[in-house]
């Protein structure tokens, strides 16, 4: 038991999308812990807040690994939210609202990968864009979508036209 409030100790600090709190909160209907496969599951209704940033699902998957600092201590390696995805990240900048079938979140990479129905919204420059794939690398800046036969890419840029002088 001991050990099981080590790895939701380390879950809850973990500096999760960049937020400066220092609690990662996790609300759910079920929660189950396996220490030999290093996860964690959380299942139904779940929703993870940290600061402003939030993400709504319906199960969240959080593998774990020891902590290079402590090896006794666990820390999350990657997230996978399923079932009806749906989040809103705040940055220095900007709020990125987003949605998809599943969400992979890699947070040493501070990679994210959206699949199936993706969407993801950058509201300050009214970009939008949907796609069956989205892959976000904020460590470099790129982004790469994917769309397939029947659901092509859909992007939606927001300009600003010049008028004319006369």
């Amino acid at each position: 038991m001991n050990k099981l409030f080590g790895i939701l100790f380390l879950i809850i600090s973990f500096n999760f999308l960049n937020a400066e709190e220092t609690y990662l909160n996790i609300d759910a209907s079920f929660f189950e812990a396996d220490e030999e496969k290093q996860l964690m599951i959380f299942k139904g209704d779940v929703k993870m807040t940290k600061n402003k940033d939030i993400l709504l699902c319906k199960k969240l998957v959080i593998n774990t690994v020891p902590s290079k600092d402590n090896p006794k201590k666990q820390v999350p390696k990657d997230y996978k939210a399923t079932g009806n995805v749906h989040f809103t990240i705040h940055t220095a900048e900007n709020i990125l609202k987003g949605k998809g079938d599943t969400v992979l979140y890699y947070p040493d990479e501070l990679k994210y990968i959206i699949i199936g129905n993706g969407y993801l919204e950058d509201t300050k420059e009214g970009k939008k864009v949907s796609a069956n794939k989205i892959y976000i690398d904020e460590k470099t800046g790129h982004t790469k979508i994917d769309g397939d036969a029947n659901k092509p890419v859909k992007f939606r840029l927001k300009i600003e036209e010049k008028k004319e002088q006369k």
